[in-house]
């Protein structure tokens, strides 16, 4: 062919492939590639070219997608769970959280009893009983929001000294600043009265966490620029920040309680959802 007529056709075939001419210059290049071999096969060329890499380069961003939908619903899903971990760690905690019953000595809030040794507790609602001293105990009862919503009343006895020791002394702890009442035995302190008093170990925990974070906080500036040592510190001021945090979820900015050991461990449990909470907002940042 036409040597002129084949350079025109190589110029025009990239538009025919991609349908971008009219349709009597496509019936030209259609009669002139049916008499050219050297045109068909430079068509074949652009064919392949433009195709099979486009192909390829799909099925990859397709892989990619797909994988990176699966990532993302896996993310949402943790996420999901860890906000619900976080939301029934609350719940349960303010709906079991203890209202203490003051004393009311015609209510008969404890009734004891002795019989061949072993002393009963008779009363209605949940209780705490602790051993102060040999021979002498302390009850407290409560309610909780639990019980008022389900309207559950719990009639309980207990033997206060299922081995047969010694039981002096038996206190009722109002926890709320009055006097505990001797409800079984005679009072050991002569003329005197007895108080308990809200624990403050909570304090002394969340003073630790505030100071240690402090400091923690001077390390990272003095090693932001050492990537190792600040992920390292990073890690660990999310653990105290997670713990204040859970600790003024549970118990507000009060940090003297009756029920301490089960706000601590409540605490403690909740720390753990608000870490990841914390360290996935981080590290989504950070990469972002």
């Amino acid at each position: 062919m036409n040597n002129v007529n084949c350079s025109i056709i190589k110029d025009i075939l990239p538009l025919y492939i991609d349908n971008l001419i009219s349709e009597d210059t496509r019936k030209f290049v259609e009669n002139h590639i049916q008499n050219c071999d050297e045109c068909r096969k430079e068509l074949s060329l652009l064919k392949t070219d433009l195709n099979v890499p486009e192909a390829i380069i799909n099925e990859q961003d397709g892989v990619a997608i797909l994988k990176k939908l699966r990532l993302d619903i896996r993310k949402k899903r943790v996420f999901t769970g860890i906000l619900s971990a976080i939301i029934v760690i609350l719940s349960f905690a303010y709906l079991t959280a203890p209202e203490y019953l003051p004393y009311t000595e015609s209510l008969e809030i404890a009734a004891a009893k002795e019989n061949n040794g072993s002393v009963t507790l008779s009363f209605t609602g949940e209780y705490e009983l602790s051993q102060r001293a040999q021979g002498v105990y302390g009850i407290s009862l409560y309610d909780t929001i639990w019980n008022k919503l389900f309207n559950t009343e719990k009639k309980q006895t207990i033997i206060v000294n299922p081995n047969g020791e010694a039981v002096n002394t038996i206190y009722y702890v109002s926890n709320g600043g009055q006097e505990d009442k001797v409800i079984y035995g005679e009072n050991p302190i002569y003329n005197g009265g007895v108080m308990t008093l809200p624990r403050l170990f909570l304090n002394y925990y969340i003073t630790l966490d505030i100071l240690i974070a402090l400091v923690l906080a001077v390390f990272f500036l003095m090693f932001r620029k050492k990537e190792k040592v600040k992920a390292i510190i990073v890690k660990m001021l999310f653990v105290l920040v997670s713990y204040f945090v859970s600790h003024v979820m549970i118990t507000g900015f009060n940090a003297t309680s009756y029920s301490a050991t089960r706000d601590f461990c409540l605490i403690l449990l909740l720390a753990i959802p608000i870490y990841f909470i914390a360290y996935i907002f981080y590290e989504k940042k950070k990469n972002s």
